[in-house]
């Protein structure tokens, strides 16, 4: 009776991209190889196993028909391997050593037969020649491996453009791709505008946006969004991410991989660019001050950021504000929705609480009719005058000046390591939100002037509520809520409402 054996044939480069190549030819040649070998040793060949383009020496690459391969040696299904050479099956020990005991343990006659010769696992001697023949190969790979890398990495330094598939805002010769690039520029505007990632991702996934590389009948993912918004090679910058630090850590920072040349400026791409350096790095800063501290919102909370979220204040105490929505099915819930409270949980008075609508549309026609003065009688101030962006500049150098004395006082065991952690990281997480300010106002400008003005009372209307409420920040200081008598007429009264501007 013939041994049934597994066929396997595999290759790793399938060519560069656009020259024809697409490995089936190497396949198909050890295909028929590995017929006339199983004809030639009287054996019956069961099923051939192909993986195109699958690398056996890359530790973090699948490869499905091998893995059906190995399960079906364990499970009986077949009773050996045929193939061209035993690199094709396999360039790394340990996986070898899995086939190995396989082999050991089985109670049925095995073969492992290829072109070059057979090798006999149930025997010492046959171990050690696959063993060897497979640290071989291993090292052949490695060294070529580092020999590409160093290539690849000269020719970053160079300033080459990256091959393969074209990247999501450019053509495949290098050019801009106009509708992408201007959809990259209008996102990452509306995100320094105070726009939510994910909201962009929702508009993106209802325009059918789709990239170079996402599956069919799919749209870009959230994190392939941040990742385009905020990829380096817009403006230029030239990053190199060693292959093993791919494998290592699947997707990475582009921007903790950017080359530089001696003099410490960065490596500048031959490229078209999409955007100023400026923007990007300004998005980037913005996305980071608004990653959750800590473990985030609880599961299952309620908590909403509405548009005077941080804004308004208490009359009483003077404490922040928060939202809260009124009982489904009263009639506060039918009218009103929801309401601003001081919550005594929260530090606050527990004794303020007023309808959230109204005081939102005093709010919004204020800060519009003051936008509407200004950008009939102000000119634009230069950036380097604006006060906001002035502020924000003083505020962030001491609270970089802050962290160092902390760290000082640290280091001369004058501040406890537990109130030092807290204060460090209330310091971190301001400068983050300091820096992401200063950022935004460098690339938008001064936001008093005519143009802002103009622009905001043009687009008010499409506004997401995160935008509304980061205009609203820029210009407002808070919104004071006063409180309102017990009894008689209980109708909105503006009066009792204060706005404070900056």
């Amino acid at each position: 009776m013939r041994i049934v054996v597994g066929g396997y044939a595999r290759i790793s480069d399938v060519g560069e991209l656009g020259d024809g190549r697409d490995g089936k030819e190497g396949v198909i040649r050890q295909q028929e190889d590995i017929h006339a070998l199983v004809k030639g040793r009287g054996l019956s060949l069961g099923r051939m196993y192909v993986d195109n383009d699958l690398s056996a020496f890359k530790r973090r690459v699948v490869r499905p028909d091998y893995q059906d391969l190995v399960h079906d040696l364990e499970a009986g299904a077949v009773s050996g391997i045929a193939a061209y050479n035993i690199d094709r099956i396999t360039r790394q020990p340990r996986e070898l050593e899995r086939i190995i005991d396989i082999y050991e343990t089985a109670r049925r006659p095995m073969v492992f037969a290829t072109t070059a010769g057979d090798y006999d696992l149930a025997t010492e001697d046959g171990r050690f020649n696959a063993r060897l023949y497979v640290m071989i190969a291993n090292k052949f790979s490695a060294d070529a491996a580092r020999r590409v890398a160093r290539q690849k990495k000269a020719t970053a330094t160079s300033g080459q453009a990256h091959q393969g598939q074209r990247a999501f805002g450019w053509k495949q010769d290098g050019t801009v791709e106009d509708w992408e690039a201007a959809l990259i520029d209008k996102s990452q505007l509306d995100i320094l505008n105070g726009k939510l990632l994910s909201e962009v991702h929702a508009e993106w996934a209802e325009l059918g946006v789709r990239g170079p590389q996402t599956p069919p009948g799919k749209t870009l993912s959230y994190s392939s969004v941040r990742y385009i918004l905020t990829n380096p090679r817009l403006c230029g910058y030239r990053a190199y991410i060693p292959v093993a630090v791919r494998e290592q850590q699947g997707r990475v920072d582009p921007w903790e991989h950017i080359l530089e040349r001696t003099d410490g400026t960065p490596v500048i791409g031959e490229w078209d660019k999409v955007s100023s350096a400026d923007q990007v790095r300004a998005v980037v800063d913005v996305l980071n001050a608004r990653k959750p501290k800590g473990r985030g919102r609880k599961k299952g909370s309620t908590v909403t950021v509405r548009k005077l979220t941080g804004t308004s204040r208490c009359g009483d105490c003077g404490h922040g504000m928060t939202s809260g929505q009124y009982t489904e099915g009263t009639s506060s819930f039918e009218q009103w929705g929801y309401y601003y409270h001081c919550k005594k949980s929260e530090g606050g008075c527990g004794k303020m609480s007023r309808c959230g609508p109204p005081i939102e549309d005093l709010v919004d026609s204020a800060l519009l009719a003051r936008l509407q003065q200004a950008a009939k009688g102000s000119k634009p101030q230069k950036s380097q005058d604006d006060p906001a962006l002035v502020k924000a500049r003083k505020e962030l150098a001491q609270v970089e000046a802050d962290m160092a004395e902390a760290r000082q006082l640290r280091e001369s065991g004058e501040f406890p390591l537990g109130e030092f952690v807290r204060e460090i990281s209330r310091l971190e997480t301001k400068r983050d939100e300091l820096s992401a300010s200063v950022s935004t106002m460098n690339v938008m400008g001064p936001q008093t002037g005519v143009s802002a003005a103009e622009r905001i009372l043009r687009e008010w209307d499409g506004y997401t509520i995160p935008m509304q409420r980061s205009v609203i920040s820029r210009f407002v200081e808070a919104v004071v809520i006063k409180k309102q008598g017990k009894g008689g007429n209980h109708e909105f009264r503006p009066e009792l409402i204060e706005i404070v501007w900056k």
